[in-house]
């Protein structure tokens, strides 16, 4: 029998996802199996909205905030296998970041903005460390989430460690320890605490029955609801009056609803438990379980919405979160991070994850096809296989030049430049004034190609976002109804991002625990993260070198499709980032960094690059992603059964990569756009979905 022919595989779009895609189609041995595997990406880089680059000085300008979370095994693996192939300490030894540990730096303190009466408060959680690393597996049952008995014994631990964090008499704003408990009793009016032991009693017996083999799981439902019902009668006034005390009243009324909920809709046993759930918006769903409905407000469930970037409030019916969803990405979140439940990359993530990635891929042998916009795919005629991808070539490379290499030299970190190289283009430069990156660029093209199957590819990986697939893909929509149902039902969300460079340094800004990262503040710049790691990694000259880094970024309303042309749909929502950011810096973030004010109000003097002539937030960096490529997928109620796997785009050669696939996590997310990268790589090889993968959820 003559060895089957080898394929061409094509992974069109360098997000994460195709990245993921391409690197495990890319493992040694990968010759005997493929002929090639070419990446094409639009533009001059990497990462998609993962993407970063070096400005001005050498500053790091980001798609966004990038933080990984511990529970990312599948992405840290991938990034560890990266390291350890480029092996830097023996290769680059001048390089800065040389192994996964130089380059992932774990974070253990989280913060949450808690909006009391006029005022806002500090929440401050310190999360222990464990001796886990992540991406490793930890044998067999490494997959799996954890069962409704350890869940509800975890969340009473949660519950037992908040009430010991409360502030004793004299004490400052409360801080959430999961660490130690102060020696001296928590001030707690006693009301208050009669209510929580209530609460925590009721949990234990539904422990009791869970770990048994004859449980009574309807007493258990029944049990948590009567408790509930009369604790929130107990504490509605007295809640009210200390927001320590409200603070620990939400969080133990959203736990018991939870744990409720999950037993009586069967959540963590039955296969199809989240998808149901996920038809219900998670707030919709708490309270219908006995949370209360106050607790909308509530910071830690302000900073969840804020975490997958949905919509609260009056939009949250719409544009808010699956209940099934929300669930699983607390749990993960919570329970199942490995060594800290936040990890902050040393560098932008185009330099620490997209950089190595792109020089590890390289060596193996796959080529990256820079500068090559996808503008359709068709179907053949006989409908089964993708036959035709067009493309515009953006540029072409000098004469010679085989592959660009898009990589400079930042304190002798690889990096992304933040415009095309030009000493490697055959174009007129005056292309670099041109967004290359944007759906709408004007410039003209180099070239049209078009690839045809069984000449230039016989599988392709659609790896690009659930807009951009709308553009390029609608023949195929047209033909597959599935897939059609998916690009018409998926929602997305704009964001905006703002980095801010200081001359001081938080503790003297006011701030004394820098590197951390905080939520739930104000909209729409409701995160930040506190980045003064970045700084010696950045180039400024020592006179105005910064002594803190500031990021913030949060949902903004921008529809889509655009509701106007192009240019000025752009100029519109950036004109009004701008006028947001300025009310965030001067009105909202000296609650953050009270030495931001002086005498005379903002200290925009402050603000390392500014010259004093010019807008001060122009020095800055200042994003809006509203490009269909950098919009954020939502994970809206009733949407998640129309996400289709890896394999079932409707098409035999076309496989599926992005986290708006059904990939086990379905939240926008690295590990989700991991995890689908991964499964379109095994389905190409025939192999199982969740080959070499693992803490992905059943569905």
């Amino acid at each position: 029998m003559s060895p089957p022919e080898r394929r061409k595989v094509v992974v069109l779009g360098g997000g994460m996802a195709g990245v993921a895609a391409a690197w495990r189609l890319s493992e040694p041995g990968w010759e005997g199996r493929l002929e090639s595997i070419t990446l094409y990406q639009r533009g001059f880089r990497l990462g998609g909205k993962g993407a970063s680059s070096r400005g001005e000085h050498g500053r790091i300008e980001e798609h966004g905030l990038h933080v990984w979370l511990g529970y990312y095994d599948n992405a840290f693996r991938l990034l560890r296998e990266c390291y350890a192939e480029l092996d830097r300490e023996s290769t680059d030894p001048q390089a800065p970041v040389r192994t996964w540990r130089d380059a992932m730096l774990p974070a253990s303190e989280v913060g949450l903005e808690d909006r009391f009466a006029d005022d806002w408060r500090h929440w401050i959680g310190s999360f222990a460390r464990n001796d886990l690393d992540p991406g490793e597996p930890l044998g067999p049952d490494s997959g799996r989430p954890p069962g409704i008995v350890d869940l509800t014994r975890r969340g009473i631990q949660l519950i037992v460690d908040f009430v010991n964090s409360l502030p004793t008499v004299g004490d400052g704003p409360a801080g959430l320890s999961l660490t130690t408990s102060p020696s001296a009793p928590p001030r707690i009016d006693p009301l208050v605490e009669g209510s929580y032991l209530a609460t925590v009693a009721s949990l234990l017996e539904a422990l009791v029955h869970l770990e048994s083999p004859d449980g009574d799981l309807d007493a258990v439902v029944g049990s948590l609801g009567q408790t509930m019902a009369s604790v929130r009668e107990l504490l509605r006034t007295a809640v009210t009056l200390d927001p320590s005390q409200r603070r620990m009243w939400h969080l133990i009324s959203f736990l018991a609803a939870t744990t409720r909920g999950i037993i009586a809709d069967g959540v963590f046993v039955d296969p199809d438990g989240f998808d149901r759930a996920n038809d219900e918006e998670f707030l919709d769903w708490a309270i219908r379980h006995g949370a209360d409905p106050g607790g909308a407000e509530f910071a830690f469930i302000r900073g969840l919405y804020d975490l997958v970037f949905a919509h609260d409030g009056a939009q949250r019916s719409e544009l808010g979160v699956g209940a099934g969803t929300a669930i699983a990405v607390t749990v993960k979140m919570f329970f199942e991070y490995r060594g800290a439940i936040f990890w902050k990359m040393a560098a932008g993530m185009g330099d620490i994850v997209f950089a190595p990635l792109h020089q590890a891929l390289v060596a193996r042998g796959v080529r990256i096809e820079y500068f090559h916009r996808v503008d359709e795919l068709l179907p053949g005629a006989d409908g089964v296989e993708v036959d035709t991808i067009r493309m515009g070539r953006q540029v072409r490379l000098r004469p010679g030049l085989e592959q660009y290499d898009p990589l400079v030299r930042v304190r002798g970190l690889p990096c992304f430049a933040d415009r095309p190289l030009l000493d490697q283009l055959d174009v007129d430069p005056a292309v670099l004034d041109e967004p290359l990156e944007s759906t709408w660029c004007t410039w003209p093209d180099a070239e049209q190609r078009v690839l045809r199957r069984g000449v230039d590819f016989d599988v392709a990986v659609l790896a690009v976002p659930v807009d951009m697939a709308r553009l390029v893909a609608p023949a195929l929509a047209a033909r597959a109804p599935a897939f059609g149902a998916m690009l018409a039902n998926l929602q997305t969300t704009a964001t905006v991002a703002l980095q801010l460079w200081f001359r001081e340094d938080e503790p003297t800004l006011g701030w004394g625990r820098p590197g951390m990262t905080v939520s739930a503040f104000e909209r729409p710049l409701s995160t930040w993260a506190s980045m003064p790691q970045l700084i010696e990694r950045e180039d400024w000259p020592e006179a105005i070198a910064p002594g803190s880094i500031a990021y913030f970024c949060g949902a903004i309303d921008a529809p889509w499709p655009p509701d106007r042309p192009w240019p000025e749909y752009l100029e519109q929502h950036l004109s009004v980032a701008y006028a947001d950011a300025e009310t965030f810096v001067t009105q909202h973030l000296p609650h953050l960094l009270p030495g931001l004010l002086g005498p005379d109000g903002f200290r925009w003097d402050l603000l390392c690059g500014w010259d004093g002539t010019t807008d001060p937030l122009r020095s800055q960096f200042v994003r809006i992603n509203v490009d269909p490529s950098d919009r954020y997928v939502m994970c809206t109620p009733g949407t998640d059964s129309f996400r289709l796997r890896a394999d079932e785009s409707g098409f035999d050669n076309l496989f599926l990569a992005g986290d708006w696939t059904d990939n086990g996590i379905n939240a926008g997310c690295i590990e989700a756009a991991v995890l689908s990268g991964l499964q379109a790589a095994n389905a190409v090889h025939g192999r199982s979905r969740t080959h070499r993968i693992t803490g992905m959820l059943p569905r």
